[in-house]
């Protein structure tokens, strides 16, 4: 029962991963973009960095399931 939980918990935050990684911009521009948006280089970061969290609460949440889905089955 637990492990079906556990299961279905990794395959939600699998599919939420991979959205969130595939919502972010790619940072291919290199330092001179970053240079002529000022107010970016100080860490204005808007929707972006709202993005970075949640897949950075995602990528944890991937690693946390996957190591209890490996303690529950055994």
């Amino acid at each position: 029962m637990i492990l079906t939980l556990f299961i279905v918990l990794f395959a939600l935050v699998c599919v939420g991963l991979v959205f969130f990684v595939l919502l972010q911009v790619p940072k291919q521009a290199g330092l001179s973009a970053s240079m002529a948006s000022g107010g970016s280089l100080l860490g204005g970061r808007g929707v972006e960095g709202g993005l970075i969290r949640v897949t950075s609460v995602l990528g944890g949440l991937f690693m946390l399931l996957a190591l209890l889905i490996s303690f529950v089955s055994r």
